[in-house]
């Protein structure tokens, strides 16, 4: 026998242990005559060997058990979530640290123990509200810039020509009019410091609508309820009744208060100008009563915008704040806090001073708006020439006209 197959023998004797048992127990009794008994069964082993040697497939099973550890190989990756559990955990440990008393006193003792020493850092936020404090922001345009400056001269050119002749028996009106060369010279004068005022009014429409149909910007000169509002708080301010001033946009009660003002009043002094200009060609359409009245309105509208320009206007920017945003384009930040902290707020978050157009579509709008502009500037330039220069009773003064008187010879009495 080769060794080969006695090892399968071995294997399937050691498999067969239980009949084994029944063989020693047959081997033990005495009567049992049959001793190759045993050797049939061996020599049925083989068949059993090769039912056996498929038992191998327990020993699969045996071998299968690591397989069955692979999973458990797996299972730290399925452990991997409980690793993001104590992330999900931590805000809890800081909520109970939240409302600890004894975290809460460190932390605002914290900053008391950085006072003394961060000293400058205290310089440094110091220094950036002090630069705050220095900053300027933007008021005005230039061609707001230019509108006020045209009403500028031609106001005060009005005001020292046409007030001597509103007052010509002051002393202080006839050594003005001596000084500007007689009573024709300033009627001359002042006839063409109002075609300026006129000529002024007309390109303030012409930046109006540009405003409003190219930029498309809100019209904040236009009265609302919050103006009211404002004016109620502004006075309870000053008499002491609330506490802090209220928060008024970029143009406030005041300032559109004074605007409308001025524009009637420059509606007022255009028509009523006119009349007096041109006396003999109105009263062939109006009564001849007419002329007085215009000369009335005319002269005291005249009065009434120089007060309120010295008394109102030139107090609010030169007295009681050194205001040259008309002239700079800019406003400091005290003013701007005071008297327009909306505005100021607005500007701080990172708003534009005054809306962004798109270029293509600017660009598009502007050719629309000049070529309408140019229309009616032509027809703006027409008008105010032909107003002024087809009558000039009012601005060529006749000559005394020298008679001789005839006196009759006195006859002595008889």
């Amino acid at each position: 026998m080769d060794p080969k197959p006695v090892e399968p023998e071995k294997k399937s004797l050691e498999a067969q242990e239980p009949d084994m048992a029944d063989v020693k127990k047959a081997a033990v009794e005495p009567a049992s005559p049959e001793p190759p008994i045993p050797a049939e069964p061996v020599g049925t082993e083989p068949v059993v060997v090769e039912t056996v040697v498929t038992e191998p497939a327990v020993a699969e099973e045996v071998v299968a058990e690591p397989v069955a550890a692979e999973p458990l190989v797996t299972e730290p990756v399925v452990t991997e979530p409980v690793v993001v559990e104590p992330v999900a955990v931590e805000p809890l440990i800081a909520e109970p640290a939240i409302p600890e008393p004894a975290l809460a006193e460190a932390a605002t003792a914290e900053p008391v123990v950085t006072e003394p020493v961060g000293t400058e850092s205290v310089g440094a936020a110091a220094g950036h509200a002090s630069t705050n404090h220095d900053r300027e922001y933007p008021r005005f345009r230039l061609m707001a810039r230019i509108e006020h400056m045209t009403l500028l001269v031609s106001f005060s050119i009005l005001c020292l020509t046409g007030l001597p002749q509103k007052f010509p028996y002051s002393y202080l009106s006839q050594g003005l009019i001596e000084i500007l060369g007689g009573i024709e010279v300033a009627r001359m004068i002042h006839r063409w410091a109002a075609v300026v005022l006129i000529l002024g009014t007309v390109y303030h429409l012409l930046t109006s609508a540009y405003r409003l149909f190219v930029k498309h910007e809100d019209m904040r000169m236009l009265p609302d309820l919050k103006d009211g509002y404002d004016l109620r708080d502004t006075v309870a301010y000053n008499l002491g009744f609330a506490d802090e001033p209220p928060r008024m946009p970029k143009f406030n009660f005041g300032e559109k208060f004074e605007y409308w003002a001025v524009v009637w009043g420059t509606a007022v002094m255009i028509l009523t100008g006119f009349i007096l200009w041109n006396p003999i060609a109105v009263t062939q359409f109006l009564p001849g009563e007419l002329i007085p009245v215009a000369l009335e309105a005319h002269g005291w509208e005249a009065v009434l915008a120089a007060v309120s320009i010295v008394i109102w206007h030139l107090y609010n920017v030169l007295v009681k704040h050194r205001n040259l945003s008309m002239f700079t384009g800019v406003l400091s930040h005290k003013i701007m806090e005071e008297e327009h902290a909306l505005e100021l707020e607005r500007l701080d978050e990172g708003g534009d001073p005054w809306r962004v157009v798109p270029p293509q579509i600017l660009a598009r709008r502007r050719r629309i708006f000049f070529a309408a502009a140019s229309v009616v500037t032509v027809l703006a330039l027409a008008l105010v020439i032909w107003m002024f220069t087809f009558e000039d009773t009012a601005i060529i003064v006749e000559p005394a006209a020298t008679t001789d008187v005839f006196v009759p010879l006195a006859t002595p009495n008889p």
